[in-house]
């Protein structure tokens, strides 16, 4: 099991891909920790791909950060 909020984290690869050619869209995507795509999403510009990249790295990092926090019902002795 991971230890920590930043290891799980950098498990994940986000990244913004250019487009091969001209009229293709900019591509945002997900790389998960076994190596498949979660997510992939078309961009008519690369300022929208970043913005919605960034957007989706701080929901995964809330998910992990909630899953690493201790139930709020535990008890510190």
């Amino acid at each position: 099991m991971i230890e920590n909020v930043e290891d799980d984290f950098a498990r994940y690869t986000f990244t913004v891909y250019p487009p091969p050619t001209p009229g293709l869209p900019w591509l945002s995507v997900c790389i998960g920790p076994d190596g498949y795509v979660l997510d992939s999403e078309a961009f008519h510009t690369g300022e929208e791909a970043d913005t919605v990249t960034q957007k989706a790295q701080e929901v995964l990092l809330d998910s992990i950060m909630q899953k690493h926090r201790p139930p709020a019902d535990a008890v510190m002795h």
